[in-house]
């Protein structure tokens, strides 16, 4: 139905002669749309401010600028304001309410012994502990984003040489180390599976056997955040930031974490080390001043 109404709208776009480099841009910020309501399994109507946020972020793991995402907001309320004419939808919160300032907040970070906290929380008993602390532990040994992980192969894991293949940005892929206690984690969680066909299969899939979405993989963390007591300090992309400030607190230099982390531009991982300084003045600080 999602798709269906897209095609609707670009054909009302095309009576009202508009340029196709126009139809092309809202048909590209649509279907960003409609993939993030199918990951969380939303309908049209419950787009509202809670998940107008949670869109932006989406965007933002994507890479995208603040003016692409403003356009596709933009792009997003004119077809809101389409659907509501059309009576194809009964509610359009996003017409009501003022739209977010979209801003690049500092990623936060994790303590290590937090890490530690969340990454034994799952009940490796069952066969659903543990494949999540399998992909807890990969997520915290690779730096690896939630939409790389989800979309891992079996075929991408070198247990031999201790390495993952990832396929980044562009279809760009970099081996990234795993670390021993992601592999030994990796195998107890093979060892137990039962429906693994060497290849093609997806290396962490849903309960129901195919591949994960964004949505799936939040309410993962989200159950080991509530068990450790951090659930207000966890998103998505929480164990990829205290990644790359631990590997740089721990020395490694920052273009090697860069690449590591898949960055095009080394730009974008020195916010890093930014979070590193921040850190190291307040230790500083407090070891220091007297009434710290």
């Amino acid at each position: 139905m999602k798709q269906n109404y897209l095609s609707e709208y670009i054909d009302e776009l095309r009576t009202k002669d508009k340029s196709e480099n126009t139809i092309d841009a809202y048909r590209r910020d649509l279907i960003h749309l409609i993939s993030f309501l199918e990951e969380a399994e939303l309908n049209f109507e419950d787009f509202n401010e809670i998940e107008v946020s949670n869109f932006i972020g989406y965007l933002l793991d994507l890479n995208m600028s603040r003016a692409t995402i403003a356009r596709h907001l933009v792009s997003i309320r004119n077809f809101y304001k389409y659907l509501r004419k059309k009576n194809k939808v009964r509610e359009a919160p996003i017409l009501y309410f003022e739209l977010p300032e979209i801003k690049r907040n500092l990623p936060e970070p994790i303590s290590v012994e937090e890490v530690e906290e969340i990454l034994s929380a799952p009940d490796i008993s069952t066969m659903k502990g543990k494949r999540d602390k399998a992909i807890l532990e990969v997520l915290y040994a690779t730096g690896i984003k939630a939409s790389e992980l989800i979309e891992l192969r079996y075929r991408d894991l070198d247990m031999t040489r201790g390495n993952l293949s990832v396929k980044g940005k562009k279809n760009k892929d970099r081996l990234v180390p795993l670390g021993s206690f992601a592999m030994d984690s990796i195998e107890l969680y093979l060892s137990s599976r039962v429906d693994l066909v060497v290849g093609a299969s997806v290396l962490f899939p849903s309960h129901r056997g195919d591949q994960m979405t964004r949505q799936g993989l939040w309410k993962i963390l989200k159950e080991y955040a509530r068990i450790s007591g951090l659930s207000e300090s966890i998103n998505l992309n929480t164990l990829r930031h205290s990644y790359a400030v631990h590997m740089l607190s721990g020395g490694a230099d920052i273009t090697t974490l860069s690449l590591l982390l898949g960055h095009n531009d080394i730009k974008a991982t020195t916010i890093y080390l930014k979070l590193v300084k921040n850190k190291k003045f307040k230790e500083v600080y407090e070891d220091a001043h007297p009434r710290a």
